[in-house]
């Protein structure tokens, strides 16, 4: 018997019942007040969540303690704020085309990372409850009871684990589970999101139709071979449809913000912009300044003034070597630009200051 563990889950108070049919519940960190997930398991595979507890999955519920007691397997996880896919259906909320890949991109994403995995994870139960979509638009995979990994051998699956509408027919017994059966219930669940209910009639007017259409093959091997497959046409998709600078000559990369969409409209208005931002800096004038600091200031002027333009546009993925630009969170982000912009304000500014400083009366 495992004493750590049990000691670890006395440590969590429930404080409420989310499923009393699947044993669900909120809890409470008696010390740190901190909220989890509680989840008793009777059908499960402890090597795949002691594998994830070990290899944290992103976009998954971090797994903080497992006990398992009398065949049960009792674990607290990571509490993900946010609606089901599922509650947002009942509650007959519509997914707009961009949500939807936006949804579908990043759920891909998750499960490529799992089919990634050696030996590979199959999680073989995607469907509408068991994703989250936070208030802030990311999505998280929940639920790995089902899951298993994929083996080489040949023999048919004998246990049914998955959902009516959304396991794969090699889950009834007619095949043996492997990355395509995921791929089979993504195809479903875009179907849903599509129709706005579940259907096992497949939608055909929808530019996510061929997806649908390959993913949910009854034959596995006729599906796609992998989800960086699904990931590259949802994708592809994205920029078939907004033109990104993908689409567009590598030569407009380096164009400045404004100017990369070679929209006309979009370019004279640029042009406005930076024709003032010029005339604003280049005409500066400062009290007691001699016309070589003068000239200084104005060329950092001009400097901090475009360096905010081209670092608040991202250009050439300036962002990325800034660690906090990288995250996901909408408004984390926006905070996290905005901080860029302040230090690249003030650095600049010290500079100039202490080049101006220094220069010779």
């Amino acid at each position: 018997m495992d004493y750590s563990s049990r000691l670890s889950i006395s440590y969590y108070k429930t404080i409420a019942e989310i499923s009393k049919e699947h044993r669900i519940y909120i809890v409470q960190h008696i010390h740190t007040h901190k909220i989890y997930i509680k989840k008793v398991l009777t059908v499960y595979n402890k090597s795949i969540y002691e594998y994830l507890q070990k290899n944290p999955i992103p976009h998954t519920p971090k797994i903080y303690v497992l006990y398992e007691e009398n065949s049960e397997l009792t674990i607290i996880e990571e509490y993900i704020s946010g609606d089901t896919i599922e509650q947002l259906l009942e509650n007959k909320v519509t997914f707009s085309t961009e949500v939807i890949r936006s949804i579908m991109i990043q759920l891909c994403t998750i499960l490529s990372e799992l089919h990634h995995c050696q030996p590979p994870i199959i999680h073989r139960d995607i469907k509408p409850s068991n994703i989250i979509l936070t208030p802030s638009g990311e999505v998280y995979l929940l639920d790995f009871n089902a899951a298993k990994y994929q083996s080489n051998q040949k023999s048919e699956d004998t246990t049914l684990l998955g959902t009516k509408g959304y396991a794969a027919p090699e889950q009834y017994g007619f095949g043996v589970s492997t990355i395509q059966t995921d791929i089979y219930a993504v195809g479903m669940l875009l179907n849903t999101l599509v129709t706005g209910a579940f259907s096992q009639e497949l939608c055909t007017d929808s530019e996510f139709s061929p997806i649908i259409a390959k993913c949910t093959r009854l034959q596995a091997s006729e599906r796609y071979k992998d989800m960086d497959a699904v990931l590259r046409l949802l994708r592809k998709s994205d920029c078939e449809k907004s033109k990104t600078q993908s689409d567009l000559p590598t030569w407009v990369s380096f164009l400045p913000p404004g100017f990369q969409s070679l929209s006309p409209l979009n370019m004279i208005f640029s042009s406005v912009g930076y024709f003032f931002v010029f005339w604003l800096c280049l005409s500066l004038e400062v009290k007691n300044s001699t016309p070589v600091t003068l000239l200084i200031e104005r060329g950092f002027c001009l400097l901090i003034f475009l360096s905010i333009i081209f670092c608040t546009a991202n250009y050439r993925n300036i962002q990325s070597c800034f660690p906090p630009c990288r995250t996901k969170n909408k408004l984390l982000k926006i905070l996290s630009v905005l901080l860029l912009d302040v230090l690249l304000f003030f650095s600049l500014m010290f500079i100039m200051i202490f080049i101006v400083s220094n220069v010779p009366v």
